[in-house]
């Protein structure tokens, strides 16, 4: 008989000559930094997270490149955004950004925001990762795995401040980082997407018919409308304060750190009025040009003019009248001697009886000689004009 060649049958073929899951060898490369599992790029042998692949040709960028491009997403590289005149990158297989209806979209009923991580929701809506701290429902900053008011993601950098950095900078919004006002002369940070801070008109606006203050908190509404969180305590309808869930009558906010007081601590302070919290009267103190040689104030300041009730009315005669405040007036006459026609020779009595006497009154500000305070009476007497005569110029 002739003779057979009897090929021995490999488990890892079949008739149809592909290859069996179970002996398929794996080409893919892990990353070698300790603890990743991600696919290692290049000869690197390290995912993109962790120095792999080709980086960003930007100075001081070491990001992974996009695409084709030498660039990062945040330099350029990769698909930019197809609405008109937006510079954004593209999101996911789409053409958009984010912003412009791009990547996946949050499947909570209503909800348009885009979606994060594997979740398919929203930050609002629970996607992303979350805050490791006990009770906290916020969304995670960067690696830390903790909120920003937990202290993850960026801090800023100015000495003594312990808020979180705002945008690319390394700064808070209070001293200087993100993105600013565009209003001239105007130096707070922008709001939203807008290129203006509240004041200007920035941020979104209350959903009230007529109303154009801003919306407060996660709400379509200012704190007059309802808008914002609001005291807890039954039948308080009031805008709870700060990280607090009460109004400020009711405890809520800042209080002041005196020893055995419970008030309101006033502005960015941590005192009350009374303790010296607030903003405080600039008269005499350094670097202001007010009150130079004079004892500093203390006082509370009132309005914007950074002033308290004393000196104001002395900034408002230097600023007005030139600083000049005229002496008091001292009338010795009666009302009744000044009629012409019930003391018709006694006219010119009456004029010499009116003299002005300088009087100091130490401790208290001199009144300001405006309208209020006769200052048309003293322009008759300089220019010789007579009570008794009669004038059509009253």
């Amino acid at each position: 008989m002739p003779t057979l060649l009897q090929l021995q049958e490999s488990p890892a073929t079949c008739t149809s000559g592909s290859v069996s899951p179970q002996h398929r060898i794996s080409s893919t490369k892990v990353c070698s930094y300790p603890g990743c599992r991600k696919g290692a790029r290049g000869s690197s042998g390290r995912c993109i997270a962790h120095g792999g692949g080709r980086r960003c040709r930007k100075e001081g960028c070491n990001k992974g490149a996009e695409g084709k491009t030498i660039f990062c997403k945040a330099h350029g590289g990769g698909r930019r955004c197809g609405h008109l005149g937006c510079t954004k990158s593209a999101e996911g297989r789409t053409d958009y950004c984010i912003g412009h209806g791009g990547g996946r979209r949050c499947i909570h009923d209503g909800c348009r925001r885009a979606a994060r991580g594997k979740s398919g929701r929203c930050i609002k809506h629970g996607g992303g990762k979350r805050c490791q701290q006990e009770n906290c429902t916020k969304s995670a900053e960067g690696r830390s795995g903790l909120c920003i008011a937990h202290g993850g993601g960026p801090r800023c950098q100015h000495a003594g401040c312990t808020k979180g950095a705002q945008g690319s900078t390394d700064f808070c919004k209070s001293h200087g980082g993100g993105r600013r006002c565009t209003h001239p002369d105007c130096t707070k940070g922008a709001e939203g997407s807008t290129p203006f801070c509240k004041g200007h008109g920035g941020g979104k606006r209350c959903s009230a018919q007529g109303c154009t203050k801003c919306v407060h908190g996660g709400t379509q509404f200012c704190v007059a409308h309802g808008g914002g969180k609001r005291c807890v305590v039954e039948g308080c309808t009031k805008s709870a304060r700060g990280r607090t869930d009460r109004c400020v009558g009711h405890g809520g906010g800042k209080r002041c750190i005196s020893a055995g007081c419970d008030k309101s601590a006033q502005g960015s302070t941590d005192f009350c009025k009374a303790h010296g919290g607030g903003k405080r009267c600039t008269w005499g103190h350094p670097g202001s040009d007010l009150g130079a040689g004079s004892p500093p104030c203390d006082r509370l300041a009132r309005g914007k003019k950074g002033m308290c009730v004393h000196h104001n009315p002395l900034l408002d005669d230097d600023r007005i009248h030139g600083g000049r405040t005229l002496a008091a007036f001292s009338i010795t006459s009666s009302a009744a001697s000044l009629d012409r026609r019930s003391h018709p020779a006694n006219s010119e009595t009456s004029r010499r009886s009116i003299s002005m006497l300088p009087v100091e009154a130490p401790g208290r500000a001199p009144l300001p000689e405006g309208r209020v305070h006769g200052g048309n009476i003293v322009s008759m007497f300089a220019n010789g004009l007579s009570f008794g005569e009669d004038s059509s110029n009253n």
